[in-house]
């Protein structure tokens, strides 16, 4: 019995290995101590042959707590570290459209850990009745270790801040008067973080991104706040100028009943719109993914297509997102000749999947043209979008397409989990941010921003009059005025940011805000 009792409580120990090393990074002889310290203490542990069977309850005090972080070691194994916000965010508007890669071996080695903890605490606790003051023990700690919870708690117990909401600038509705309008064409380059030209190989990986931020001014110092980093929200805080602040888990807002998409601000669309633009967006995938087209229809785009509507074009040379990019760029090309013949100007954005995680889908074209040599399949897939990109540029230069236009280029977000991970951990990490144009001289701008500060910086180089570089909460990378990542720093607005549910209130038009 005590030999049976070892055992289990082995097995009881080594049902927290994989969530420990994935959290806490384990690798190598870390794995390897972890085990060895799970052997000796199952050992040496004082452990009584108890004949009293008469405790036969199968209910454990940490069920509960151990399957809330089972799903968030799960979601923390695929995505790597993320925001709470993106869970709420897709707890409300789905993942339909969404296809991301939830490999079995993680599913796998999640449902083990969990199976192998309840089975061997069952049988402990039912066997040692000191298991049972471990079983309280472990409820409580569970629940305290979780992210979700605490951060869950953080958000809604929190005491009202109106820093943020009182910082928030509504941007002008016009233009001034006789400007000659610019057009803009926005590119969001699928996870196309600037932290790979710093790591092995990446001048290689990152060469045809560099060359075009070259021709124009390059931003070096875009950080990745809370609520901005997923596709949606790095998306949303450049075009509106604010976080995808979550409006709520408990209410009823899931994205089905809702009329409208952030109803209580004006986003870039909103203003181009009133100028006379037509505005345009074309994404490689499902355009009602997570919420977008609700955006889109809610903030006065003249025009959106996705998957659905080239996939008779695309046949079967697709992938499991959606369009590859060099199939995306062609029809951006042909979208952009036949808007140039319109008597109006306008403002397209496109947003690419090449380089989405953890392996990117490098292009036919790209096998054909490139040479991978050393590279990874990430960092292939990267230089692949980065090729498209500077083809497209060169492409619509030489048709005279780019002329009165601004170009700009950025990632959407820091890429997810993947293979490069930890060699990017260990750098400052940090988005792409590049634009050229009319009136735009080559210059570097090493500055610490967000991508919020993106949307200022769009109207200002498009001529609009910002009072002090605002608008939304950002602050134009233009301007001299601080913005709230130089005021605050990143750690502090992050957490401001988690903790801001009056901003949220604000953004989604509700009436206690």
């Amino acid at each position: 019995m005590i030999r049976t009792k070892r055992v289990v409580l082995f097995l009881f120990l080594m049902s927290f290995f994989y969530p420990i090393r994935m959290i806490f990074d384990l690798h190598g002889r870390q794995r390897i101590l972890y085990i060895l310290s799970a052997l000796c203490a199952a050992l040496l542990f004082k452990l009584y042959d108890d004949k009293d069977t008469s405790r036969k309850s199968l209910f454990l005090w940490s069920l509960i707590p151990v399957i809330f972080l089972s799903v968030y070691v799960f979601v923390f194994a695929v995505f790597g570290s993320f925001d709470f916000g993106a869970v709420v965010y897709h707890l409300q508007s789905g993942m339909r459209g969404g296809h991301p890669d939830i490999r079995s071996t993680k599913l796998l080695y999640v449902a083990l850990s969990l199976g192998g903890f309840i089975f061997s605490l069952l049988y402990l606790k039912r066997r040692d009745r000191r298991f049972h003051y471990v079983d309280i023990s472990l409820a409580l700690a569970l629940l305290a270790a979780n992210p979700i919870f605490w951060t869950a708690a953080d958000f809604y117990l929190s005491p009202p801040d109106p820093t943020l909401t009182n910082f928030y600038a509504a941007p002008p509705k016009h233009f001034p008067d006789g400007l000659k309008k610019k057009n803009v064409i926005i590119v969001y380059a699928e996870s196309e973080e600037r932290t790979f030209a710093e790591i092995s190989r990446g001048p290689e990986t990152f060469a045809e991104m560099l060359e075009v931020a070259a021709t124009g001014i390059e931003v070096q110092g875009i950080r990745q706040v809370t609520n901005t980093g997923w596709t949606m929200g790095g998306f949303i805080s450049s075009q509106c100028g604010v976080p995808l602040q979550p409006r709520g888990l408990f209410s009823e807002n899931n994205f089905s009943k809702q009329p409208s998409f952030f109803s209580g601000i004006d986003c870039l669309s909103d203003v181009l719109s009133a100028n006379g633009y037509h505005t345009e967006f074309m994404y490689g995938g499902e355009g009602s993914f997570a919420g977008m087209a609700l955006f889109l229809n809610g903030h006065n785009y003249s025009f959106r297509s996705g998957l659905p509507d080239y996939r008779e074009i695309a046949g079967d040379y697709v992938n499991t997102w959606g369009l590859y990019d060099d199939t995306l760029f062609e029809l951006a090309q042909t979208r952009i000749e036949a808007l140039q013949d319109q008597n109006r100007p306008f403002a397209f954005s496109i947003a690419t999947i090449g380089g989405h995680a953890p392996k990117g889908h490098v292009t036919r074209t790209c096998r054909q043209n490139l040479e991978q040599g050393e590279l990874s399949e990430m960092q292939f897939a990267i230089k692949c979008t980065g090729y498209h990109i500077k083809s497209f540029l060169a492409h619509l230069a030489q048709r005279g397409l780019l002329e009165n236009t601004i170009v700009a280029i950025q990632s959407d977000h820091l890429i997810m989990d993947n293979e490069h991970s930890r060699e990017l951990n260990r750098k400052r990490r940090m988005n792409y941010f590049s634009m050229s144009g009319d009136g735009i001289a080559p210059a570097v701008i090493n500055r610490e921003a967000a991508m919020f500060d993106v949307f200022p910086t769009l109207l200002q180089a498009l001529g609009m009059d910002l009072p002090g570089g605002r608008a939304g909460i950002g602050v134009s990378l233009f301007a001299k005025e601080q913005n709230l990542v130089e005021t605050y720093g990143e750690d502090k607005l992050s957490g401001m940011l988690r903790r801001d549910w009056m901003l949220s209130r604000r953004l989604w038009g509700d009436p206690e805000s």
